[in-house]
C-alpha cells in the first residue's frame, strides 16, 4: 500500500474519533494539530529520517545516569492512545484485506512439524526426565554415565560387569523422534509412538530389550552376547545387524526389514515358528491369524521414516491416516467411512501437515478443517 493512502486512511479515521466529541475540550485544538501532522508526509519523513541520524549509543551512555522524572501533559497521553487504537485498525484492516480468514487458519496449522526431538526418560526408580533438541546434562547412574545432548542420549558404563541388571524406559510421544546409543555402542533411532525398555548396561552374557513402535537398530557386533529385540508377538535375535522393526499394538500387522547381516525371528506363541531373513528381505506377523511370511524388499519403504518422508504402496486410507496422527501428532477424525478402505499410494516428504491434507484433499475431493490439534475430514 502507498504511504500517501496509508496517511489518508488514518487521518480519516483521526477525525472520525474527533468528530463524535459534540463539546471539543480545550486541549483538542492539539490533537487536531498533531491530525494534520500525520497527514503530512513531507513531515513523517522528515521525522524518520531525525530518528534514522540519532546516535542511539552517544545517547545510551549519556543516560547512564539516573534519569529525570517526565511529566506528560494528558492530551498527549490521549493522543498516543489514539495513535494506537488508529495503527491497530489501520493494520488489521490491511491484514484482512490481503489475507482472508481461512490463509491465516492454514498457516497457523503451517507450524505443526513432524519428527521433533523429543522423549521422556523413565529410570528404573521412576524419575521421569523430559528430553528434547536443547536438553544438555550429564546424569550418573549407578556407575553409569548418561550423556543428554543435541544428539540425543548416550550410555557410557563402567569398565566392572554390573552385578545386577537395571532397565530403564525411552518413551517417544505421537509427532517425536529420538536417537539412543546403548551401551554397547548400539544405535537405535526411535519413531513416533514408541517405547523401549533396556538396561543401562548389559550383562555378561546377553542384550536384551523389549521394544513397542518402531524402531531402526544398528547393532554392535558381539558374537559372544547375542542382541535380542522383544515384542508382545515375536522375538527377533541377532549378532550384528542393521534392521526395522515396525510393531504398533494397533495394528494387526507387525514387520521386520533386514538391511544388512542376518536375524533369527521366532513367535512367541506355542508351538512356536522360526524363520531367519537375509538382506532385503522383511517378515511380515499377522496377530489374528499367527501367519508368518517372507518378501523381498529393497528396504527404501520400510526405512523411509528415518529420511523424513512417508511412502505407502496401495495402504487403506484409515492406515494413512493413523500414521499421518502419528508422524505429526494430531487427530484425524474421518466423517466419511465409504473412504476408510480406499487403497491409496502415493509419498509425502512435506514439513507441514497442510500440504499433505490438502493433496489428500485435492485426490478424494474432500474437504477438511483443522481446529487445535483435531482435523476433520468431510464429504
Amino acid at each position: 500500500m502507498e504511504w500517501n493512502s496509508l496517511f489518508d486512511k488514518s487521518e480519516w479515521l483521526f477525525r472520525q474519533i474527533l468528530n463524535r466529541e459534540e463539546k471539543v475540550p480545550h486541549e483538542d485544538s492539539r490533537l487536531k494539530d498533531i491530525a494534520q501532522k500525520l497527514s503530512d508526509s513531507q513531515y513523517l519523513h522528515k521525522k524518520i529520517e531525525e530518528q534514522e541520524r540519532f546516535d542511539y549509543l552517544k545517547a545510551y551512555h549519556k543516560n547512564i545516569v539516573p534519569p529525570k522524572k517526565i511529566i506528560i501533559p494528558s492530551y498527549l497521553k490521549v493522543a498516543c492512545i489514539l495513535l494506537l487504537l488508529i495503527g491497530s485498525g489501520t493494520l488489521l484492516y490491511i491484514w484482512q484485506k490481503q489475507y482472508p480468514p481461512q490463509y491465516y487458519n492454514e498457516t497457523y496449522f503451517a507450524d505443526i512439524h513432524p519428527g521433533k526431538q523429543q522423549a521422556l526418560l523413565i529410570t528404573h526408580d521412576g524419575r521421569k526426565v523430559k528430553l528434547n533438541r536443547d536438553s544438555g546434562q550429564i546424569i550418573r547412574q549407578n556407575e553409569t554415565i548418561i550423556q543428554i545432548d543435541t544428539t540425543g542420549l548416550h550410555y557410557n558404563p563402567s569398565s566392572q560387569v554390573p552385578t545386577g541388571i537395571i532397565y530403564n524406559t525411552l518413551v517417544v510421544p505421537r509427532g517425536g523422534e529420538f536417537f539412543l546409543t546403548l551401551s554397547d555402542g548400539t544405535k537405535v533411532w526411535l519413531n513416533s509412538e514408541t517405547r523401549l525398555e533396556y538396561p543401562l548396561a548389559f550383562g555378561e552374557h546377553s542384550r536384551e530389550v523389549r521394544l513397542s513402535g518402531e524402531a531402526y537398530f544398528e547393532v554392535t557386533r558381539n558374537e559372544d552376547k547375542p542382541f535380542v529385540v522383544h515384542t508382545e508377538y515375536l522375538d527377533i535375535e541377532v549378532l550384528g545387524t542393521s534392521f526395522n522393526v515396525y510393531s504398533y499394538e494397533r495394528e494387526n500387522v507387525m514387520e521386520m526389514a533386514l538391511i544388512s547381516g542376518r536375524i533369527k525371528i521366532q513367535t512367541c506363541s506355542d508351538p512356536s515358528r522360526v524363520v531367519y531373513l537375509k538382506p532385503n528381505e522383511k517378515a511380515l506377523f499377522n496377530k489374528e491369524s499367527g501367519i508368518i511370511t517372507v518378501e523381498k524388499t529393497d528396504n527404501r519403504f520400510e526405512t523411509a521414516w528415518l529420511r523424513g518422508d512417508l511412502v505407502f504402496r496401495s495402504t487403506k486410507l484409515s492406515d494413512v491416516l493413523a500414521k499421518l496422527e502419528r508422524r505429526y501428532g494430531v487427530n484425524i477424525h474421518l466423517n466419511d467411512f465409504s473412504l476408510a478402505n480406499d487403497l491409496f499410494t502415493g509419498n509425502f516428504d512435506s514439513e507441514y501437515i497442510v500440504d499433505v491434507m490438502d493433496l489428500l484433499e485435492r485426490h478424494y475431493d474432500f474437504t477438511y478443517d483443522i481446529r487445535g490439534d483435531d482435523i476433520f475430514i468431510h464429504p
